[in-house]
């Protein structure tokens, strides 16, 4: 029973000790993200994707930071290239729309390669990193531009690239970041 009453006299000290606190360490996770999103163009979706992954909270530097957001670009991007196959096979979807799903499919395929060779460059050259995510974030263009020459009206698609657009300027200004 002691050692219970100490253990929580012990966590009592703690948070008291943290509430107190006012400042905010200048690596913590909370002032990472918001150095890296006040330079993308939605800053509170920029805020909501590094928050979809609860290990943000423990990042302890821009590098941890980058694998995390990079992880989940790569996840994301995944998705929405399955998502695509799948509207290719559906009989719904307008066959005027098939050459730009085509091409989303392909490079969607080409940025989750880009995506997860930024990752293992972060290690090692932090310039190819820099330019590989880049190019990650250049995989939106081409299947948005695709999409507006259909002249279609594609909620899920342009939501789709929107979010890879976000995910590619996050971790090209991480990385730009990082390279100084």
């Amino acid at each position: 029973m002691k050692q219970v009453a100490a253990a929580i006299a012990f966590f009592l000290v703690i948070v008291h000790t943290c509430s107190s606190t006012n400042s905010i360490a200048p690596n913590s996770p909370p002032t990472l993200v918001d150095g890296i999103c006040k330079q993308t163009e939605n800053y509170a979706d920029c805020v909501s994707a590094f928050q979809l992954n609860p290990r943000t909270s423990a990042a302890s530097d821009l590098k941890s930071l980058a694998r995390i957001v990079l992880e989940t670009a790569i996840a994301n991007t995944t998705n929405s290239k399955v998502y695509f196959e799948l509207m290719t096979k559906s009989k719904r979807t307008a066959p005027s729309l098939m050459p730009t799903l085509k091409n989303c499919i392909s490079s969607y395929a080409r940025t989750v390669a880009l995506f997860n060779s930024t990752i293992m460059e972060l290690d090692s050259d932090i310039t190819a990193a820099t330019y590989d995510a880049l190019l990650a974030y250049l995989g939106s263009w081409y299947c948005g531009d695709s999409l507006n020459s259909t002249r279609l009206d594609v909620p899920s698609i342009k939501t789709r690239v929107y979010y890879l657009d976000l995910y590619g300027i996050i971790g090209y200004r991480i990385t730009k970041q990082l390279s100084g």
